[in-house]
């Protein structure tokens, strides 16, 4: 079967479309008819996708360290994470690199590799330290900042010295900076969250009501921070909307594991809608979709398979 792509299809779509003859290994009518399904889906997809950004259908797309607003076939990208987020996040990773050092040798005799590691790892805290005596954080979090490098030191300069990487030591090295590392965490959830409510209010006031009533949300970010991630709670209280396991609830508001790219958030996106309305003409449900088509039955056939 020819497959018929859209002359200006988007990258991401187009390689779904590429795709479609691959996904039957068998040849004969009725891979044809599912092969031509596909095209069909793909094509609302496109059509779909061709429309956001514009006047009536606004998208803000976070992806890291930058929110884009897409509107009116423009688009605007705002870093929101200021310096003091950056500094945190640097004395927090060095100390917790200090433990997945320790983690990679294993407890037990020094690896030489390693030795050379910590050994780098001990010239950057004190190159760091050094730094926060001319150029101090503000006072309220330096006590526990400098508290977190100098008993990332205080290890380092032990397994040096014993050649000896201890389970009891490392142990107690993570729980002690363990709640540090929480605590860092939250302030730069501050951070990040006032200069992004800041951004994202006035290009509420820019679009109008009109147009806020259709915005929609892509939160691109990683698999194991889904859950509750920062950025996406934002928007889903901002927007009235439930937090639900992986994509069950999501409306306005998804979230893009793995992708970095806008247009493949776009893509997804489109995706997204497409989905939710056949799921409303089709199952009376916006979200049936957003679960596998499979799951009631597979549930109904392990009980038989595997009874509790």
């Amino acid at each position: 079967m020819e497959v018929h792509i859209p002359e200006n299809c988007n990258p991401f779509t187009r390689e779904k479309f590429e795709a479609i003859t691959t996904y039957d290994q068998y040849e004969g009518a009725i891979t044809d008819l599912n092969q031509s399904f596909h095209e069909s889906y793909n094509n609302l997809i496109h059509r779909t996708y061709e429309k956001l950004g514009k006047e009536n259908s606004p998208v803000i797309i976070m992806a890291h360290e930058e929110v884009m607003l897409f509107f009116r076939d423009e688009q605007e990208t705002i870093n929101i994470i200021p310096r003091l987020y950056h500094q945190l996040k640097g004395i927090g990773h060095v100390s917790f690199g200090v433990y997945v050092t320790l983690a990679d040798n294993g407890y037990g005799e020094l690896r030489d590799d390693i030795r050379e590691n910590l050994e780098n790892q001990k010239f950057l805290i004190e190159r760091g330290l050094s730094y926060l005596d001319y150029e101090p954080l503000p006072m309220k979090y330096m006590p526990t900042q400098r508290k977190m490098l100098e008993t990332a030191l205080e290890i380092i300069e032990e397994v040096l010295e014993t050649g000896l990487v201890v389970k009891d030591k490392v142990l107690e090295y993570g729980k002690r900076s363990a709640p540090w590392y929480l605590e860092g965490a939250a302030i730069s959830a501050r951070l990040e969250i006032d200069e992004l409510h800041k951004t994202v209010m006035q290009w509420k006031e820019y679009m109008g009501p009109e147009n806020w009533e259709n915005i929609h949300v892509v939160v691109c970010a990683a698999h194991q921070g889904r859950y509750r991630e920062a950025t996406l709670q934002y928007f889903q209280r901002l927007l009235g909307e439930e937090a639900g396991l992986a994509a069950e609830k999501e409306d306005r508001v998804i979230y893009a594991e793995h992708i970095d790219e806008p247009r493949a958030a776009m893509d997804l996106l489109a995706r997204h809608m497409v989905d939710q309305r056949a799921s409303v003409d089709l199952f009376g449900s916006c979200t049936r979709l957003q679960r596998d088509l499979m799951s009631d039955g597979a549930h109904e056939y392990l009980q038989e398979l595997m009874p509790e």
